[in-house]
């Protein structure tokens, strides 16, 4: 399956109230089991963006499902890349 990585900052409207991110990463976690996706690592980090998460998704198509639900909501503002194993990579390359 292709793996993704989902760079999220919140948005004021995310920070209004930080005690309910709790619900909003179950309602989040629910939502990602809907669509098949699975969720490899996720981290809350410093710097530029507030939350990294490494995706498993069964296709582009339920990342993207996913990645406009989220958008809706406007918590959060998100860049997500696909993203291909080094060992892929250069299988790739060396098909040229």
């Amino acid at each position: 399956m292709p793996h993704f990585i989902r760079l999220v900052k919140f948005t004021e409207k995310g920070l209004n109230d930080p005690i309910l991110y709790k619900n909003r990463r179950a309602e989040f976690l629910e939502q990602t089991k809907k669509l098949g996706i699975k969720i490899i690592a996720e981290y809350a980090t410093l710097g530029r963006y507030d939350i990294i998460t490494i995706l498993d998704a069964p296709n582009t198509e339920a990342v993207i499902k996913l990645t406009v639900a989220q958008a809706q909501k406007g918590r959060t503002k998100v860049e997500t890349l696909r993203a291909v194993t080094t060992e892929e990579f250069e299988n790739i390359l060396n098909k040229s």
